[in-house]
């Protein structure tokens, strides 16, 4: 075959294969963001947290997405391709050109290259900051919320144990003047006067203190004896507490999906307990064998999408999301098998790997040969079955 008519063959199936990858990463990315979509909204009507806030943490959520999105999105991409191509009998006339399934195979692995660096640069760099910088805006959002959004002769009960109250707020000092708060702790309420109180907040410890100066406590003694207990106080501190959830994650150290590659393998040579270790290898693993998806999802695409079929793109889309859901299930057994029955990340998560690579290799090898594809038959007569006629 000419280079020329190669070079335009490659060119179109390279239009084939991206747009539809290009269209599938945007609308997967959406609708993954849509699941987060109603927690945010809820930050915004319930806690006040501004839009600016919402879209910072919508920025730092995205990466998070790309290791699910890029692969799935290449896939679809593939399957639809090829599978319109297959649908209009292009496929067949590529063949009957002299266009050998190698050189199909070309631009797909090409486009699968491309998506697999952007999937090892996200899980391996992206991802990590993404999670951590989601923790550490929580976390200024908190400490914002204890400062810049109390208001001045307003009840706030955005705090989950305590309501606020302030009669003036000087804005240059942060000083609080005329507190009045009720705290609740332990099924008891306590009120809590003072003259004047400023906000702290300790980002190593990502706490938030309020401090209290020349006031009063006023707490209701036990059913049994009924006493009423006055403390006065020079100083005393009060822990809000803006989401329980929230604030033990963002008082927790970085977990290992949060850690850097660096960071995580540094943790890997200093961790003594074994636990800890194995929590580590496993995700330092999973990082590392995240690239070989989008070259696997084109290993098995290629025999899949290039068998000729009469469904078109919907039998592509099908097809695509089957072999995901296999790709899924299969991961998410190898990752049960380190997490909780101790198996060795390069058996469970390598080894499957490689399974896959072999069954891929078998499936493009018996498509090169002209071999027919049994489960995409089975599959394509179940989308192409005619209805019955209604009477």
């Amino acid at each position: 075959m000419p280079n020329m008519s190669r070079s335009r063959i490659n060119r179109y199936l390279y239009q084939e294969i991206l747009g539809p990858a290009l269209l599938a990463l945007l609308v997967f990315t959406l609708v993954l963001i849509l699941g987060r979509l109603v927690k945010l909204v809820d930050l915004v009507i319930n806690k006040g947290v501004s839009i600016w806030d919402i879209m910072v943490l919508f920025g730092t959520l995205l990466p998070s997405f790309l290791g699910i999105s890029l692969p799935l999105a290449l896939l679809m991409g593939i399957m639809i391709g090829l599978s319109r191509m297959s649908g209009d009998n292009e496929t067949i006339a590529l063949k009957a050109a002299g266009v050998s399934l190698t050189n199909i195979a070309v631009p797909v692995f090409s486009i699968a290259l491309v998506f697999a660096i952007l999937t090892g640069a996200a899980g391996l760099w992206a991802e990590p900051w993404g999670y951590r910088a989601f923790k550490t805006k929580v976390f200024e959002i908190t400490r914002q919320k204890a400062s810049i959004g109390l208001r001045p002769q307003v009840f706030m009960n955005q705090f989950d144990n305590l309501v606020f109250y302030a009669g003036d707020v000087d804005n240059r000092s942060g000083q609080f003047h005329k507190l009045f708060i009720v705290e609740q702790r332990d099924d008891t309420e306590t009120l809590i006067i003072a003259d004047k109180g400023h906000v702290s907040s300790n980002d190593e410890d990502q706490t938030v203190t309020i401090h209290l100066a020349d006031g009063a406590i006023h707490r209701q003694g036990s059913k049994a004896d009924g006493a009423y207990q006055i403390i006065r106080f020079k100083q005393y501190d009060v822990h809000p507490q803006l989401d329980a959830n929230a604030a033990a994650k963002t008082r927790s150290r970085f977990k290992p999906k949060e850690m850097s590659t660096g960071a995580l393998q540094t943790a890997l040579t200093q961790e003594t307990s074994p636990k800890k270790r194995h929590a580590l290898s496993a995700e330092l693993h999973q990082r590392l064998s995240a690239p070989l998806a989008p070259l696997l999802f084109a290993l098995f695409a290629l025999p899949f999408g290039i068998q000729s079929s009469r469904s078109g793109r919907s039998g592509g889309i099908v097809m695509g999301l089957l072999i995901y859901l296999c790709y899924y299930f299969m991961i998410s057994f190898a990752d049960t098998l380190v997490a909780e029955g101790d198996a060795s990340p390069w058996l469970a998560i390598w080894g499957l790997h490689l399974i896959m690579l072999a069954g891929g290799a078998i499936l493009l090898q018996r498509s090169s040969q002209e071999k027919p594809n049994l489960l995409a038959t089975w599959i394509n007569r179940l989308l192409t079955k005619p209805k019955p006629d209604a009477f």
